[in-house]
């Protein structure tokens, strides 16, 4: 399907990721989006109620091929065999955090993106969004500035403090890491992971490894990442060594 034949939800999304991966989170406008999908800027307030909510479905439409990895792994336990099944996962989440890093950066010198990501921002404002009709906000268009919720009851977003506490200990950026270790426990009990194994650590160490694969690729270069790091530049064969190298030990004689 070609770009212009695209429901223009979709066009918008996709510039929308596209302007945020390039500019950073902070930085994108809505200006920029709106000329990448070829609509007018108003057009965006006609399928997302404001920037906040065009931002958390960007960065959900990202995030949710992680959130479909963890939950095909989940769906895997005792089944195929361990190795495979965090093969398949760890090749997912170098490109997931290939897709992730260049959106996030701006994050780790801010605080407030930090504390509405933190306070699950994304998530909550997608359901806001989900339970009230489309339109355009009363802020109307910020052309660049941060966004807040506060205006038409959207939860906060960065620019304000979060709404309400924290999402627990597992959510927002936790989520994942304890997904992995609730499918590695899984695995335990079915005896297909040792009695003694550090479930924590291998979660953290493959979704480590994965990352840290990413983020080399991201500013070193794939040549890079092959000649000075010494690490496979394909994702697929990355994964399978990383999963191969933790697991040792960890697997039932």
């Amino acid at each position: 399907m070609t770009a212009a034949l695209e429901p223009m939800r979709d066009r918008i999304l996709a510039a929308a990721i596209e302007v945020i991966r390039g500019r950073g989170i902070v930085a994108a406008t809505t200006k920029e989006i709106a000329r990448r999908a070829g609509v007018s800027e108003g057009s965006l307030y006609n399928h997302f109620a404001n920037k906040t909510a065009l931002f958390a479905a960007a960065l959900g439409e990202v995030t949710g091929t992680a959130r479909a990895a963890m939950a095909a792994l989940g769906a895997s336990a005792g089944q195929g065999t361990v190795e495979g099944n965090l093969v398949r996962l760890a090749a997912d989440m170098v490109r997931f955090y290939g897709e992730l890093l260049p959106m996030t950066g701006p994050v780790l010198a801010d605080p407030e993106l930090i504390a509405w990501l933190r306070a699950d921002g994304p998530a909550k404002a997608q359901e806001a969004v989900g339970a009230k009709p489309a339109g355009r906000s009363q802020s109307g268009h910020d052309g660049g500035a941060r966004p807040s919720g506060s205006a038409d009851g959207l939860p906060s977003a960065p620019g304000g403090p979060p709404t309400g506490p924290p999402g627990g200990a597992t959510a927002g950026p936790v989520l994942g890491h304890a997904a992995l270790i609730g499918y590695l426990e899984a695995e335990r009990r079915a005896g297909r992971l040792a009695d003694g194994a550090p479930l924590p650590f291998i979660a953290a160490a493959l979704l480590g490894g994965c990352h840290q694969h990413a983020f080399l690729t991201r500013l070193a270069g794939p040549e890079a990442v092959a000649a000075g790091a010494r690490l496979p530049e394909e994702p697929e064969e990355f994964a399978e060594r990383l999963v191969r190298t933790i697991l040792a030990g960890h697997l039932p004689a």
